[in-house]
């Protein structure tokens, strides 16, 4: 773990990790986690905001993030994402370590609709285009469906990881915890 790519395999892999989700999105699920460190110390503004933002909801002790279906929007959300982590790995400023290969983890709450997904592998193509360049990009959607944007090949595999994630976020929780077994 480290930073700029945040994870690396030795000089053979750095991996970038991000998220892509609307920003009124993320401005709620912030503004939740401020109520739940502040408690009833939280200024009124904030549910005054969250109210006007009407995005995440609190049910049971839960965020729960009110989604439709499939919009357009979430797909420029991971687009922009995308782009945004392109742009800084071919920054001379961002200063990232020589690795390799470069890959590009993105953790989402977004759907995209089998037909969507070779104009995604497209699109991935054209954004990816700059000198340095990410190998693989991962999209983990709300199906707890695994993509596997492979940009040297060309090719989209899709993985569905179902009650997969639910044990690796435990594992990772019991790691960080320290109680691994």
């Amino acid at each position: 773990i480290s930073d700029k790519p945040d994870l690396r395999y030795g000089t053979q892999i750095g991996i970038e990790v991000t998220n892509c989700m609307p920003t009124r999105v993320a401005e709620a699920f912030n503004l939740w986690h401020r109520v739940a460190k502040q408690g009833s110390q939280t200024p009124p503004r904030i549910f005054e905001r969250l109210e006007q933002l009407d995005e995440v909801q609190l049910v049971d002790d839960e965020l729960i993030w009110v989604q439709g279906m499939y919009s357009q929007e979430e797909l420029l959300d991971f687009y922009n994402a995308v782009e945004k982590k392109v742009e800084r790995l071919n920054s001379t400023k961002a200063n990232y370590a020589p690795m390799d290969t470069y890959e590009l983890f993105i953790n989402s709450f977004i759907m995209i609709p089998r037909w969507k997904m070779e104009e995604a592998l497209a699109r991935l193509g054209h954004i990816n285009s700059k000198t340095k360049k990410y190998s693989y990009i991962y999209l983990v959607t709300n199906e707890k469906t695994l993509l596997i944007f492979d940009m040297i090949n060309n090719t989209l595999t899709i993985k569905h990881l179902y009650s997969y994630l639910d044990r690796l976020a435990e594992e990772a929780k019991s790691i960080y915890l320290g109680t691994e077994n």
